[in-house]
């Protein structure tokens, strides 16, 4: 199917469609450019270019899968909903999956030689039979074979399927490099602004612990806005200290890259929770997930300046991936990146967006004032997506979901529990002072409705339910442990 003829329907169409093939390619110069002259190596490549081409094309999610000789030997995925890599990385060209969604797949091969697959799932059906889409998704895939090429080095004599296997065996799809401090071991995702990266610190006499590092795009590095948005995260993060927030140790800039070292949390999203395969959440769970978050907003939303007057923090970019439930059982909020404070820029950045669509409050869609309770909303509408699978007031378009969220009332779920009606009818009035107070006595009425899965029980569930997410973490540890045993 690469190749196929294309038609477009005006010159603009086709002047767009040129546009999203030069774009890639101008990621994919930078992305391979940062990671060679970083010694980042391939699995981090392939995660910001796998991202930020989701991200190009409107994706939903996402996989690249590299393969070896025989199987295997490297797997990114990023977005939800994404149950089936393996099936698959097998098909090629557009595949219906449901009445909602379409998967693209393409391959990565070097003529008849099959390195590996990639694919974008796409909200809708395609009239056209989704051949321009197949078409980008193709010439991203030519674009990834090049810079698969670059990161194998091939030796004389090795195919280029026996050179990949030799370097996964090897462990040398990980990072190899450092940030200061830091030497980065797995790339863990990549967001809008920034990627993510599971690294350890490098300590005199052989101490050393794991931390989640993000640093700043190479692309976005130069830009003094995002700088600052960043350092203001840092910054923040080092004011708040609260079980259920998570920890930044340090901030800076080396090796010409800005960088916030913070706790790393052993565990999973909230979003893998809600989508988990084993059947309806148990209440009990839900309550310990939420009532957790919403003890650690509240300390954020209390915090208080240098001068005691109240920050008036807001977070405003609430989601299930904002969410992180460790295996200890231990709930944590992150990512601040979009906070509002009392005096802070309001004013939105090139290219970033200040809170996710899908999760917004009335107020926050329609650029008003906002305040605590905008966050309540955004937790009543995880808590709706957790009942019921659905996101309360999704349209499959940005702007329709917003003035949905705007204009449209609440629909009761059929089957939801009375007890949980009535928390989720109050987080998702439309006015905030029809809401909950605050976060303190949202969790309260969270945990009334259902007791609480103490931490233990909580973190042994998730560990029985997510065994290869349990198994990675164990990766980490026994990484560290062996690397600082090479250094005694």
């Amino acid at each position: 199917m690469r190749h196929a003829p294309l038609k477009f329907d005006s010159v603009d169409e086709e002047v767009r469609f040129l546009r999203g093939l030069v774009a890639v390619q101008r990621l994919a110069d930078e992305v391979l450019e940062d990671c060679v002259e970083r010694q980042l190596g391939l699995a981090t490549a392939a995660d910001v270019f796998l991202t930020q081409c989701a991200r190009m094309i409107h994706a939903q999610g996402a996989f690249v899968q590299v393969m070896g000789t025989q199987e295997p030997v490297l797997t990114r995925v990023w977005g939800t909903g994404l149950t089936d890599v393996v099936g698959w990385a097998a098909a090629r060209g557009p595949l219906p999956l449901d009445a909602d969604r379409t998967v693209f797949v393409a391959a990565l091969d070097l003529g008849k030689l099959v390195l590996g697959s990639i694919g974008f799932v796409l909200p809708g059906h395609f009239s056209d039979g989704g051949l321009q889409v197949m078409a980008l998704v193709e010439t991203i895939a030519e674009i990834f074979d090049s810079a698969i090429l670059s990161f194998i080095a091939l030796s004389e004599g090795h195919t280029p399927n026996e050179r990949l296997d030799e370097l996964a065996a090897a462990g040398d799809f990980r990072p190899n490099a450092r940030i200061g401090k830091y030497e980065l071991l797995n790339p863990l995702g990549t967001g809008g602004m920034a990627q993510v990266m599971v690294a350890r610190t490098v300590n005199p006499g052989g101490v050393s612990r794991l931390v989640a590092l993000k640093r700043i795009l190479p692309r976005l590095a130069d830009d003094e806005a995002i700088v600052k948005q960043f350092l203001d995260e840092a910054k923040l993060g080092m004011r708040l200290n609260h079980p259920n927030l998570v920890t930044v140790y340090d901030f800076g800039q080396a090796s010409g890259a800005y960088f916030i070292a913070m706790e790393l949390i052993a565990g999973v999203d909230f979003d893998h929770v809600i989508y988990w395969p084993h059947g309806p959440l148990p209440d009990t769970l839900l309550s310990a997930i939420l009532s957790q978050a919403l003890e650690g907003l509240h300390h954020a939303h209390e915090a208080r300046g240098d001068d005691g007057l109240s920050m008036g923090l807001v977070h405003r970019d609430l989601s299930p991936h904002n969410l992180m439930v460790g295996f200890d059982g231990r709930v944590k909020v992150l990512d601040f990146g979009v906070a509002k404070m009392r005096n802070a820029r309001t004013v939105t950045l090139p290219g970033i967006v200040k809170g996710k669509p899908l999760y917004m409050s009335p107020e926050q869609a329609t650029a008003e004032r906002i305040d605590r309770r905008s966050d309540l909303f955004s937790v009543g509408l995880m808590l709706h997506e957790a009942l019921t699978g659905k996101r309360a007031f999704d349209q499959h378009d940005d702007t329709r979901t917003m003035e949905s969220i705007v204009n449209d009332p609440l629909v009761r779920p059929p089957g939801i529990a009375n007890h949980w009606w009535a928390v989720l009818e109050k987080a998702l009035q439309k006015r905030p002072e029809d809401r909950y107070r605050n976060a303190l006595e949202m969790a309260q009425a969270v945990r009334e409705t259902a007791r609480p899965m103490k931490e233990h029980e909580l973190g042994a569930m998730l560990a029985d339910k997510f065994p290869r997410r349990l198994a990675d973490v164990t990766a980490w540890e026994q990484t560290k442990n062996r690397l600082a045993s090479q250094r005694r």
